[in-house]
């Protein structure tokens, strides 16, 4: 009986542990930028924790590019690409402890 009482308060304090203590999501160290219109993208640009990266180049269409983050505290960052037809993407909160990779479209 004394066996079964100390089994089960291991099993419950070895749940209550894995229940109580969620790990904390990491960002993704980079993005992958997919650039699916019949366009290029002329300008791209990632906001993060007050810093801005950009790709170098204009994104070629159906082209794809890895643009490196800054180092970064939470998951959130901003999104802006513009196009040579005047259309453009604006993306106030992506998360990129969720999802690493952004394909632009039409």
């Amino acid at each position: 009986m004394i066996f079964r009482i100390v089994t089960a308060t291991g099993l419950m304090l070895v749940a209550s542990h894995a229940i109580a203590a969620p790990s904390k999501p990491k960002p993704a160290s980079a993005l992958v930028i997919t650039n699916a219109r019949e366009v290029p993208a002329t300008d791209i640009a990632i906001g993060a924790n007050g810093q801005t990266v950009r790709i170098k180049k204009p994104l070629a269409p159906r082209a794809k590019t890895t643009l490196k983050l800054p180092k970064m505290t939470g998951c959130q960052v901003a999104i802006a690409a513009t196009f040579p037809d005047e259309a453009s993407v604006e993306m106030d909160e992506f998360n990129v402890c969720e999802d690493n990779t952004i394909r632009l479209t039409d």
